[in-house]
């Protein structure tokens, strides 16, 4: 589903008025990063941890669709605004928002990491089954790998400083936090007294 993010900026990076430009590619760096981690990395150590599992429902084709046709047009947005459209790479402030959105987006990926792994785990060892998480950012907010995607896409918003970045990321807020909210509630029916009362669906203190 989001190997678009992938594929198609190699397509239009060579074609684009940047193409020759390293601070182009810099900038770009962080998001092939992610991607490269949500379209290889992690559904091959999915795979590795639920190879014992009994539970094998797939992705319904429809949403599967509709999240490549999304990643399409947002891989195309991105790509092109960075490797063609983006107009200040000689500008004053490049390499200090460059700086300050890349330890924003850093620290998203390091709270995904412990995440990513606790989860892996225990869906390897409860067969699926689902359990509450313990440890980490788990003991703030129930979707640490939503809040990690809200924190990575606002420091790509402040990285590339233009309507597209701070499109995405909006977008992306839209998306997962009424997501993460529906499910916390679900997990709160679902485990009652058992769930922890202090624990926030995404933001962490906050929400």
């Amino acid at each position: 589903m989001e190997s678009p993010t992938l594929w198609l900026t190699l397509l239009l990076f060579p074609f684009s008025r940047h193409a020759l430009n390293p601070k182009s590619f810099i900038l770009f760096s962080p998001y092939i990063i992610h991607y490269f981690h949500r379209t290889v990395v992690y559904p091959l150590r999915l795979l590795r941890s639920s190879s014992s599992s009994p539970n094998k429902n797939g992705l319904p084709i429809s949403i599967a669709a509709m999240a490549f046709a999304f990643n399409l047009l947002n891989a195309y947005i991105q790509a092109r605004y960075v490797s063609h459209y983006k107009n200040d790479y000689e500008g004053q402030w490049f390499w200090w928002r460059f700086i300050v959105g890349s330890v924003i987006f850093l620290t998203g990926m390091w709270i995904n990491i412990p995440s990513d792994r606790t989860l892996a785990r225990l869906k390897k060892e409860n067969c699926g089954v689902y359990v509450i998480p313990r440890g980490g950012l788990f003991e703030f907010v129930s979707f640490p790998t939503y809040f990690r995607e809200v924190v990575e896409w606002f420091g790509w918003g402040v990285m590339t400083w233009s309507w597209p970045g701070i499109g995405f990321f909006l977008y992306t807020c839209s998306n997962l936090i009424p997501r993460a909210h529906a499910s916390h509630v679900w997990y709160n029916d679902k485990f009652r007294d058992e769930y922890p009362k202090s624990r926030k669906a995404v933001i962490p203190f906050v929400f």
